[in-house]
């Protein structure tokens, strides 16, 4: 009896521990918010997914490598997908602006300085879009904002921009890109909540208007000391758990250490086939949810349709890629915004073939106009005077 007795003890230990870890709650700001009636709990691996997949998606790719052989894909995938930036609409009739992307950590969070966040937000019909179950230390999100910082994204300090000034994305002394990701103890700075509260009515405006989408984690203040140090399990060496599906790719892990070599899938979110370059994409797939999948979703430019027409019985599904509109961070004291055509199998190339064909043109057309004047002059002076015509005068007798 000893043995199962001990066994039902360890059993009854580890769902006390669990059960006592609080998770982080993440709220999604977004136009087209999504109800939903339950708050699912996904692992850290999942949700670092989803914060990168929405501030860097248009730049770089990520191959769902560190996902734990414990963690369902196909779960995580579709967490990815419902949770991370939604594609820009098939067929529009113009560019579609993209907007900015924003995510704020909150640490130190408890029921009490937490509480009137939600109820505010809880008014404005806003739950938490999914509950991180093993929230990390604060060391791991460092290393996050380091990794997000080395990707392009702004991540400007709490003392070099407040969060009023963060939560508006035309304030182009904290943004210079068209995401942001910020950080605040709430613990130090209390009054991050009543700053947050009182600016919450601009944000969700500008997220109304589709200029802004925004993400609140709420890391608990238990999670500050975890022994969970890293939001990605390469980099808390887990290599052992990574699933052997394919090539073999180079690692980016929250910091960036050495480079390392591990098994990657082709699955799930963009520029895997083109990081790759081990296979081409195909130039079909059989069905719609194939193509989206494996080309994350035509890296956010696009989405699959069949090129045989949507009621067809042949099936021949392939990217149709949309241009796009992003702000002009980088220009200071810019608010503009310009128009970005892509290309390639998986709309993952920017498309400059129409400025280079207008320069081409513009300079042939220069460049002859010029030698037409030049080659005009030069037939001109060459041409023969005519002689000198007698007046028709008679000498007088």
């Amino acid at each position: 009896m000893r043995p199962y007795i001990g066994i039902v003890l360890a059993a009854l230990s580890g769902t006390v521990t669990s059960a006592s870890q609080p998770s982080a709650d993440v709220f999604i700001l977004q136009s087209n918010q999504q109800s939903s009636t339950e708050t699912p709990r996904v692992p850290k691996e999942v949700a670092r997914h989803v914060l990168l997949q929405r501030t860097t998606r248009d730049r770089y790719g990520s191959d769902l490598r560190d996902i734990p052989h414990t963690i369902d894909l196909e779960n995580a995938i579709e967490y990815i997908a419902r949770y991370g930036k939604s594609p820009a609409p098939l067929f529009a009739q113009k560019a579609t602006t993209e907007a900015s992307q924003l995510v704020v950590i909150l640490e130190g969070v408890t029921a009490e300085n937490a509480g009137p966040l939600k109820k505010s937000l809880a008014r404005s019909s806003q739950q938490p879009a999914f509950a991180i179950s093993d929230p990390p230390s604060s060391t791991a999100n460092n290393r996050l904002m380091s990794h997000l910082r080395a990707l392009g994204v702004s991540t400007p300090s709490s003392s070099q921009c407040d969060l009023a000034s963060v939560m508006n994305p035309f304030d182009n002394a904290c943004w210079d890109g068209p995401s942001a990701a910020v950080r605040f103890d709430l613990q130090k700075d209390p009054e991050t909540i009543n700053v947050l509260l009182d600016n919450l009515s601009r944000l969700e405006k500008f997220v109304s208007n589709g200029e802004l989408e925004a993400i609140f984690v709420l890391m608990p203040e238990s999670s500050r000391t975890s022994k969970v140090n890293h939001w990605s399990s390469i980099a808390a060496g887990a290599s052992s758990e990574l699933r052997h599906r394919g090539d073999s790719e180079t690692v980016i892990a929250d910091d960036f250490g050495r480079p390392t070599k591990a098994p990657v899938s082709h699955v799930g979110t963009p520029h895997v086939w083109a990081q790759t370059g081990a296979k081409a994409i195909p130039q079909c797939f059989n069905t719609f949810n194939s193509c989206m999948t494996q080309t994350g979703n035509c890296s956010g430019h696009g989405e699959c349709a069949n090129k045989y027409g949507k009621n067809a019985t042949s099936h021949c599904f392939s990217c149709v890629c949309m241009a796009t509109v992003v702000r002009r961070g980088d220009e200071p004291g810019s608010r503009g915004r310009k128009t970005v055509h892509w290309g390639g199998s998986m709309c993952q190339k920017e498309d400059v073939s129409v400025p280079f064909w207008l320069i081409t043109g513009f300079t042939i057309a220069i460049v002859g106009a010029v030698s037409f004047s030049i080659g005009l002059l030069f037939s001109v002076g060459e041409e023969k005077l005519p002689g000198v015509i007698g007046a028709g005068v008679s000498r007088s007798k």
